[in-house]
């Protein structure tokens, strides 16, 4: 396993592609995030937007560069050629497992620390690091990397050209920018009724309830989390609230509230899209092995 995980980390920081799409990309996304709302004279507060964008880079590593990594091994036929140089194709996958695994905990709190130095000045962020809920972050976190590396899996292994899973994974995350929330934080589709179909639209996309578990798991500070409940306390709901100030500086409070029902949405619709794709990869897999 070692000459395999050695394989794996030269080949990976070896590509240009690999490196601007797991670490570039994603930490300008997130500077433009966080730094955004500032423009406005504060009429909200960029930590809402954090919790939601904090992800993003497991999202880019896992649509556009594990697929396309999974198609470069199926077209070199490398697993083939490192079975007949003696080496175990289970030890090879378990390498990637471990490699990649490291990289998406590695990557994730390195933008979240990037995330933080754009919000050094606001002393909300720093109340959001002492207050939050860090078992429920690290479930969340867990939870996406197997969703959204369960869907790179399924775009690697079935996809007939590059250009269709870059197209794809593109597409995936230029939806995800408003469906799960990583510029327009929910509280302020609540606060605004006219822009409420694109929550309703939500619904249907599973990174949705990955930024909304982040959401409770972060923002545990009483200033958003009213109830101060966590995300797996299916007996209370998730209150939040937002500050909106007007042009002539009068203020008006907006609350988001997550129901038990939607508590519970929250932690299960994604493990029940986890069980649909390896379902689907299990359906395809063995279609191949009749054909």
């Amino acid at each position: 396993m070692r000459a395999s995980l050695l394989f794996i980390n030269k080949s990976f920081w070896k590509s240009l592609f690999n490196v601007l799409f797991s670490f570039g990309i994603p930490a300008v996304f997130i500077c433009a995030s966080c730094l955004s709302w500032n423009l406005f004279g504060g009429t909200i507060s960029s930590v809402l937007v954090f919790p939601s964008v904090s992800y993003i880079s497991i999202v880019f590593i896992s649509l556009v560069v594990i697929p396309t990594i999974i198609f470069e091994y199926r077209t070199s036929n490398i697993l083939r050629r490192i079975e007949d140089a003696g080496n175990k194709k289970i030890s090879f996958i378990w390498a990637m497992s471990i490699f990649f695994g490291l990289l998406f905990i590695a990557n994730y709190f390195f933008n979240c620390a990037v995330g933080t130095l754009c919000m050094f000045n606001n002393f909300q962020v720093h109340i959001m690091w002492d207050t939050a809920n860090y078992g429920a972050v690290f479930y969340t976190l867990i939870l996406t990397i197997i969703l959204c590396t369960t869907i790179g899996i399924t775009i690697g292994i079935n996809a007939k050209s590059l250009i269709f899973i870059q197209v794809f994974g593109i597409s995936f995350i230029l939806i995800s920018v408003f469906l799960a929330y990583w510029i327009i934080p929910v509280q302020l589709l609540t606060a605004e009724p006219n822009y409420n179909a694109i929550r309703f639209i939500s619904y249907l996309w599973p990174l949705k309830y990955i930024s909304n578990l982040f959401t409770q798991s972060w923002l545990q500070t009483a200033s958003f989390n009213i109830f101060h409940v966590s995300p797996f306390d299916f007996g209370s709901s998730y209150a939040s609230s937002l500050w909106v100030v007007y042009p002539d500086d009068s203020q008006k409070t907006f609350f988001d509230i997550l129901n038990v029902p939607d508590k519970i949405a929250d932690i299960f619709a994604p493990l029940a899209w986890i069980v649909v794709l390896f379902g689907v990869n299990y359906a395809f897999y063995k279609y191949q092995r009749r054909t």
